[in-house]
């Protein structure tokens, strides 16, 4: 069978009884997601989406920030960029993407218009992130490597199974909205420090509900649009590719999100930040040093790493979520890093400012070792610490409090208070929601 098929098959004809882990996971990461969602809806990149879509029409999705509803691929569209403006949602280590910014909108923009319930939402959402991340698998890291965005690429593959698990679609219909997906994927690298670089999760979300839609309508695509000769292995990877047997011979055993889970971020910035801000932090609590006494900070990442955070003086926020020399000038400064840190005003301080040429970075002799960082203090002491595990990572989770905490900072002052405690009362009992505008009305900003 083509990598398509086994996909389609597998996809549509899983059961729903994923497990009391799986269930919980995806529940956090709907919770995480839609925090995201509301606080990033006041950004350039979420305004600019919604500017674009306010004139094709409306319907019946919401859109946050938008008092119209819209049709559900716009809404998509519009959710799918605002969750990933301010590079505070989640993301996993196989396909090295952002698969909640991308599924959930998608989702939800769906199921508000075929009046699905909080629990099918919930089914389809692991089985997206089980496709998301076994074709991470397949692909990365030469995928990864040659330059493409795996959320703009991978996550719309995924985006469309998801949905065509929503609306029930069977297997021959769901191979064909994956193979449509493929000639939908798209997203490149280069757009780091700019607003499409947000866009990429809204266009892929956007694609995921179009390419299912499409082939509930009849439309259809080649089964060899995976693993065939002119296929997205052979022409999004090189030779290095581990190739598609080994992760299909997976789905579902173990799941994806039990295998991995995903990582909550605790800093609103590019995840390759995270382990070295909690080193940085961990050793400022521990040593209770100021930033005064600080002669220098070392961040040992991978060279790869580094190529992502390619900022040393980020000229606005864009490009501070993606400066390594920024985010822990920032973590030195106020002892965290937090949302209010990456605004035109905040990023100009010169507290800020003089403290970014104390960082610099280096590169780990082995790809694999852990991340480090090192802080030279005036007084001659060295100080280092190894990050084995990043916190919010699957080994190290946020519990149920922390996760809820994170929820009230993000829509604080977006969403009047009475929405905002419905809505989180919305995401906890998600799984028995009858219908998902129970959840998304709540959803409107003062």
């Amino acid at each position: 069978m083509s990598a398509v098929s086994v996909i389609a098959e597998w996809s549509a004809g899983v059961s729903d009884d994923h497990g009391a882990l799986a269930y919980r996971r995806a529940r956090s990461g709907c919770i995480d997601t839609v925090a995201c969602l509301v606080a990033g809806a006041r950004d350039p990149a979420s305004i600019a989406a919604r500017r674009a879509v306010a004139g094709w029409g409306v319907g019946v999705a919401t859109v946050v920030g938008d008092s119209e509803r819209r049709p559900a691929p716009w809404a998509a569209l519009a959710n799918g960029t605002a969750v990933d403006a301010l590079d505070f949602d989640d993301y996993d280590i196989p396909a090295a993407s952002h698969p909640s910014a991308v599924l959930v909108p998608a989702l939800l923009a769906l199921g508000e218009e075929r009046g699905a319930s909080g629990r099918s939402l919930l089914d389809a959402y692991i089985v997206g992130i089980e496709v998301q991340l076994r074709l991470g698998e397949a692909l990365n890291l030469s995928h990864f490597h040659k330059g493409f965005h795996p959320t703009a690429t991978i996550g719309t593959l995924a985006a469309s199974v998801a949905c065509a698990r929503l609306i029930g679609l069977d297997a021959v219909a769901t191979g064909h909205a994956l193979s449509i997906a493929t000639s939908l994927a798209a997203g490149s690298k280069c757009q780091l420090g700019t607003t499409t670089i947000h866009l990429h999760t809204g266009l892929a979300a956007h694609n995921g509900v179009l390419a299912a839609s499409l082939a509930a309508a009849g439309a259809t695509g080649s089964v060899d649009a995976l693993d065939g000769e002119f296929g997205i292995l052979r022409i999004m990877a090189d030779a290095d590719a581990p190739g598609f047997d080994g992760p299909l011979a997976k789905l579902g055993d173990p799941l994806a999100i039990v295998e991995y889970g995903l990582c909550v971020k605790p800093y609103p910035c590019c995840s390759y930040t995270t382990p070295i801000i909690d080193g940085l932090l961990a050793l400022r609590s521990e040593h209770g040093f100021t930033p005064d006494e600080v002669d220098e900070v070392i961040a040992h990442l991978p060279a790869g790493h580094i190529g992502f955070l390619k900022f040393p003086d980020p000229a606005d926020e864009l490009e501070a979520r993606f400066s390594m020399e920024y985010c822990l000038a920032v973590a030195l400064h106020r002892g965290a890093v937090v949302v209010a840190d990456f605004t035109p005003v905040a990023i100009a301080q010169q507290e800020v400012r003089a403290l970014m040429s104390k960082v610099r970075m280096e590169a780990l002799g082995e790809p694999t070792a852990h991340v480090r960082v090192v802080v030279r203090l005036g007084d001659g002491r060295t100080l280092d610490r190894t990050v084995e595990h990043p916190r919010g990572s699957a080994a190290i989770p946020f519990t149920e409090d922390e996760l809820v905490a994170k929820f009230d900072s993000c829509v604080e002052g977006v969403l009047a208070q009475g929405d905002a405690v419905a809505l989180r009362q919305a995401l906890l009992g998600l799984e028995s929601l009858e219908d998902v505008t129970d959840l998304t009305r709540h959803l409107n900003p003062v």
